[in-house]
């Protein structure tokens, strides 16, 4: 015979059935407990089970390239001045997260966020190609960008800033009033520009400006220095390329009591006269420098720039000297005639030369260092084309280009600073992504559970410091 035993276990009673079985090794009855299930207190009826439905898987999406994306966006230090703009525009953040994945067009954004983990994070997410011009439209207003770089630049700080100006090229086929032919890389094309401001000691981008085709560098340094100023971004040096070298700039920069340093094109007649005046005894060792592994000559000389004190940096480079020196040799013997081989002294004399001028004193053997700082921002225009898709523009209006750009800006700084992150453990953007893109989850109809992280996924979370959950409700 059985009967049944009652157990209370944190104010719920639970029944089970006892029955004896006789054991024939023990020679004994033994008492075997069945679980009948919970009860009811006041009667102590024993409830009926309640069989839940199994949940239907509905679908797999990939879920570790979203995921990680999204949370490193809202980790970021530049958050806080993109969440007022992701609540006027809710789809700007999937979209940044599409741009951060994928390198394809815009309009093929809708069937991306079809079978990514971004979808159910951002469930009302409309990334129509009409929806993407109205956030473009929006980001292109001249508040919307004013009052983030305000808070942006605000927020970097700093009254001493050393800074790297420069521009590049942007050839493209659309047509808006800032499109105009310009010369690119040797060939003349129909193109706008593009010109960028660079914390020079911490490499990442402050501002931008978009520009006319048809500008020349040396036209747009004081409106830059104007719009740096009034967006609050105070500088004490700036860093530039030989576009930007003219009389009328140099003397603004000394005006404004800017330092600066940049590289003084070959056409200047102080140019020409130091090179064939003042250069003898260059490649004396006394003059030697070592920057990693190339060596050069540099010679400092006091100049009169424009009635200011100013310092030249005549610069040897020995190897480029040989290649550029057997080319002018090669010209010169096989000239017909001796009338224009005069032309042919300055060139040759300029064989691996470069000439920096500095408003302030540098130490001959930093100079050469300080003025390569100028490959960061070369490496930013890089990552911008080559990474983060910026070629070719799509868009037909003069606002929505410039709310492309300033989404390429927003999206070039969280590159960066997910970038440095990385390198640590020795992987690009690019190769994160590619591995976590494999990391799955399924949806079911209440939860989203994602697979399990292979070594190299779990290693690229641990280290942006994101746990990866169980499993996430919807």
């Amino acid at each position: 015979m059985g009967f049944i035993r009652y157990k209370k276990v944190k104010n719920k009673l639970y029944a089970y059935e006892i029955t004896s079985k006789w054991d024939p090794d023990l020679k004994q009855s033994r008492s075997i407990s069945k679980y009948l299930g919970p009860a009811n207190p006041d009667t102590k009826e024993i409830m009926p089970f309640e069989k839940k439905s199994a949940e239907k898987e509905q679908l797999i999406v990939d879920f570790g390239d979203g995921y990680f994306l999204y949370q490193c966006i809202k980790s970021s230090n530049i958050y806080p001045f993109l969440a007022p703009i992701f609540e006027l525009t809710p789809a700007l953040f999937p979209l940044i997260v599409y741009r951060l994945c994928m390198q394809s067009p815009m309009y093929n954004c809708e069937n991306w966020l079809d079978g990514n983990i971004t979808k159910y994070i951002f469930k009302q997410a409309d990334l129509s190609s009409q929806r993407i011009s109205d956030i473009l439209s929006f980001l292109g207003q001249e508040s919307v960008q004013r009052t983030f770089f305000t808070q942006y630049n605000n927020f970097i700080g700093g009254s001493d800033r050393a800074v790297i100006i420069d521009a590049t090229s942007l050839p493209n086929q659309i047509n808006i009033d800032f499109n105009a032919w310009g010369r690119s890389d040797g060939k003349i094309e129909k193109q706008f520009r593009l010109l960028c401001v660079v914390d020079q000691l911490k490499k990442i981008p402050l501002f931008y400006r978009f520009l006319p085709g048809n500008l020349t560098d040396v036209t747009t340094l004081q409106t830059t220095i104007l719009e740096l100023e009034s967006m609050g971004i105070k500088h004490g040096f700036t860093l530039l390329d030989a576009g930007y070298f003219s009389e009328f700039n140099m003397i603004d920069l000394y005006k404004r009591h800017i330092d600066f340093l940049i590289r003084m094109p070959a056409g200047r007649k102080i140019y020409k006269d130091i090179i064939l005046n003042k250069i003898d005894g260059l490649e004396d060792l006394s003059y030697a420098e070592i920057l990693g592994d190339r060596s050069f000559f540099v010679k400092k000389l006091p100049i009169d720039l424009y009635g200011n004190k100013a310092y030249a940096y005549v610069v040897l480079d020995p190897e480029r000297k040989a290649k550029e020196a057997k080319k002018i040799i090669n010209k010169y013997c096989n000239e017909p005639s001796n009338t224009f081989q005069e032309k042919y002294k300055l060139a040759y004399s300029s064989c691996g030369i470069m000439i920096l001028v500095s408003s302030k004193e540098i130490p001959s053997n930093e100079v050469v260092s300080a003025y390569y700082l100028r490959q960061s921002i070369e490496q930013i225009f890089g990552f911008s084309k080559d990474d983060l898709g910026l070629l070719p523009i799509r868009n037909h209006n003069d606002l929505t280009v410039r709310g492309y750009l300033f989404l390429q800006f927003i999206l070039l700084i969280l590159y960066i600073q997910i970038r440095e992150q990385l390198a640590p453990i020795s992987t690009t953007v690019e190769q994160a992504i590619m591995h976590l893109k494999k990391l799955k989850c399924k949806i079911f109809s209440q939860k989203i559970i994602p697979a399990e992280t292979t070594k190299i996924q779990r290693l690229i979370f641990e280290q942006k410091q994101i746990l990866v959950p169980n499993f996430l409700g919807i």
